[in-house]
């Protein structure tokens, strides 16, 4: 992360109010004139205990992991929005997408190409109620290692404007996801699943593949179905030069 300066005045004062904890030096302990040699001094000083350390050079100080400039939290946006975003940012060669199939037991994961264009199979998460942190920090590992930007997730679209009993489970499985504010500064958005898992299953039908297994399949897939239908209607509006305009 790119260190941010302040005035070393700004961050003495920072720290005579924050309790620094039991591990970190006690900087706000010294008087005055020495904390003011400490800071034009190469000296480190580590809050353990808050996240983040401070460096001080000379007349500034550069703060690292700052808890308090917290990234925007996690939000929902139209589609056409998050892929005008990826656009307009010159951001589509560095981040991708990764489509969600939400079902009550398990999560199915798929991740697009560095274009963008192709959806691949990822893995299955299995899902419970005392689980969310954990499955919040495997999606963490996900956002580095594909360097993800964004998520897709199906959702079941009613033709009359009602909610199902499956839609709702989404929202709040994505409603749980952002409260544990391990992916903020992500954003997400939602995409018809209609048909998506029915497709899924006919396929695998004729391979006559045991359940567990079968059901592992069909979620992954079901998620690259998602995913790749997502990314063939956006790339279509951006080639016929629709995508701006909406």
């Amino acid at each position: 992360m790119r260190a941010i300066t302040r005035p070393a005045s700004a961050i003495l004062r920072l720290a005579e109010t924050l309790n620094a904890g039991p591990n970190s030096y006690p900087v706000a302990s010294f008087p005055l004139r020495r904390r003011r040699r400490l800071v034009s001094s190469k000296l480190i000083v580590h809050f353990r205990s808050l996240g983040w350390c401070v460096v001080p050079t000379f007349l500034s100080i550069r703060l690292h992991r700052l808890h308090f400039f917290k990234k925007e939290q996690m939000k929902v946006i139209e589609p056409v929005e998050l892929f005008q975003k990826l656009c307009s940012s010159g951001a589509m060669q560095k981040g991708r997408l990764l489509g969600l199939d939400v079902g009550q037991r398990y999560v199915g994961l798929a991740v697009s190409d560095v274009a963008n264009r192709i959806a691949s199979p990822g893995s299955v998460l299995i899902r419970k109620k005392t689980n969310i942190d954990i499955m919040a920090k495997v999606f963490q590992k996900l956002v580095s290692q594909h360097s993800l930007v964004g998520f897709i997730v199906g959702y079941p679209f009613c033709l009359w404007g009602q909610s199902s009993v499956e839609a709702v489970q989404v929202r709040l499985f994505m409603e749980d996801l952002r409260s544990t504010g391990r992916l903020n500064g992500l954003t997400y958005t939602y995409w018809d699943e209609n048909y998506t898992s029915k497709c899924v299953e006919a396929l695998l039908e004729p391979l006559d593949l045991n359940p567990v297994k079968s059901k592992t399949i069909k979620d992954k897939f079901a998620a690259v179905g998602i995913l790749q239908g997502y990314l063939d209607n956006m790339n279509r509006k951006l080639k016929s030069g629709n995508l701006a305009r909406e």
